[in-house]
């Protein structure tokens, strides 16, 4: 079965919402806004990173990218998952950077991480490198 073209429509979709979402500033009130399983980092109005969570652990997810954990972290503090982009992110603020970020919702949220990885492609930002 090849289902390229559905999921080609679909990322048509998602680009149309991205383009459209509104554009929030770095703020722990514009944080708790955040509603979407797909999400993009800015430097100075530049996309520097697409990354997806579900639905109800996207805050988390803004939280430790744009506030510093490098990691989640399970309750006894061991690594349980991806790296965040803190490190980016603060070297950006440093250099005086202002940071923002965009959110999308695809549905099911079961096709978020596809929709992620066919959009990384297509926009190529520059924190996005798999694999090292």
């Amino acid at each position: 079965m090849d289902f390229q073209q559905d999921v080609n429509r679909i990322v048509i979709l998602a680009l149309k919402n991205y383009e459209n979402a509104p554009m929030y500033k770095r703020s722990q009130e514009n944080r708790l806004k955040a509603v979407g399983n797909i999400y993009f980092l800015f430097s100075d109005y530049e996309l520097k990173y697409i990354g997806q969570r579900q639905l109800k652990g996207i805050k988390t997810r803004l939280d430790q990218h744009l506030y510093g954990k490098s990691y989640s972290v399970d309750k006894n503090n061991v690594q349980n998952g991806t790296i965040s982009k803190w490190d980016k992110v603060k070297h950006e603020i440093d250099h005086g950077k202002e940071i923002s970020f965009k959110v999308i919702h695809v549905k099911p949220d079961t096709l978020r991480t596809t929709i992620e990885l066919e959009l990384i492609e297509k926009l190529k930002p520059i924190w996005n490198i798999h694999g090292k």
